[in-house]
């Protein structure tokens, strides 16, 4: 093999080092920017929704996340708990509803995984907004 195709081999074996080397960079990018900036908005149930976004709510909401049959209407479902975001009202579905039990129809700040295509998220972090 001549010198020059020995070189060739080693520029195109260091090319496709560096072209990996990069995606996974941008593979690590990616997952670290997969905790989205941190989301104004509701704490509500998911038949109710954008109804509960002001304060007082709290009693229907919980009533949803239980359901019906503690009150006597066991057709009533219990209801999954769902964030709504302040501004577009984006109804997003709580994957771990744990994470937000503590705050029934209260207007909070939630840092989390935002999947734009489940319409799902995963509650990280949860404040008050005062």
């Amino acid at each position: 093999m001549s010198n020059y195709r020995i070189g060739l081999l080693v520029v195109s074996g260091l090319l496709a080092v560096a072209a990996g080397s990069t995606a996974q960079t941008d593979a690590s990018k990616a997952a670290a920017s997969s905790l989205d900036t941190p989301r104004a908005g509701w704490i509500s149930d998911e038949a109710c929704a954008a109804d509960h976004t002001k304060p007082g709510r709290a009693d229907c909401v919980e009533k949803c996340w239980r359901g019906g049959a503690s009150i006597g209407h066991p057709e009533w479902k219990p209801q999954r708990a769902v964030f709504v975001a302040d501004g577009n009202r984006t109804i997003w579905i709580v994957e771990n509803p744990e994470a937000v039990k503590k705050f029934p129809a209260a207007h909070v700040l939630v840092s989390g995984k935002f999947d734009a295509e489940k319409k799902m998220l995963h509650v990280e972090k949860i404040k008050l907004v005062q």
